[in-house]
């Protein structure tokens, strides 16, 4: 039996090296235009960060922004953790700021990066080619540029923000050691423990 089918090949593969990226961003930090910057990987690897790196398809949409305000919500506990996150699409950095000025979104108190000539978005396996647009995509990438996680969405529908919290933390667990098992929250044994 013969398939036809189309193959995808991504640059990113959990337990290898993160795909490097520079991307133009909507700082946190400034006022209208000053908050445009750069943001790199290599930079925050140097800095010994965790990064949650969170791609969505559009700006001025309807199931993103609630995706986005609720990362927002849970910056500082991400921060706690050492993560920076960041928020991508193919959308440019003009679009990301009047999106944050608008009553559609708000301010967003984490990088807000442009994707907007799609090397980044295809580098991790998330570019709709047809459309131009990133699928929700969630990548987590250890202080050594390992990627600990990768989850992608196709559709509309959201993803779950306080998984990815909780699944930051199990990989930290995991790189100081300990066996963590499924379902583990904050506070509850590990594999292993005595009873």
């Amino acid at each position: 039996m013969k398939y036809d089918n189309d193959y995808y090949v991504s640059a990113a593969k959990v337990g290898k090296q993160a795909p490097r990226f520079e991307m133009d961003a909507v700082m946190p930090e400034g006022d209208g235009m000053e908050r445009f910057g750069t943001i790199t990987l290599d930079e925050l690897l140097d800095e010994g960060k965790w990064v949650v790196l969170y791609f969505y398809p559009l700006d001025f949409t309807f199931v993103c922004p609630t995706e986005i305000e609720r990362f927002n919500e849970l910056n500082e506990e991400f921060e706690k953790l050492g993560a920076t996150l960041i928020a991508a699409s193919t959308d440019s950095v003009f679009s990301h700021l009047a999106w944050q000025d608008s009553d559609k979104l708000s301010r967003l108190n984490h990088i807000h990066a442009s994707d907007n000539n799609h090397t980044v978005s295809e580098a991790f396996g998330v570019l709709d080619e047809e459309k131009g647009v990133a699928w929700r995509g969630t990548f987590i990438i250890a202080p050594n540029g390992i990627l600990k996680a990768a989850h992608v969405n196709h559709g509309e529908g959201g993803r779950n923000v306080d998984e990815v919290l909780r699944t930051l933390r199990v990989f930290q667990e995991e790189l100081s050691g300990k066996f963590v098992p499924c379902n583990w929250e904050p506070g509850k044994k590990f594999a292993g423990d005595d009873e």
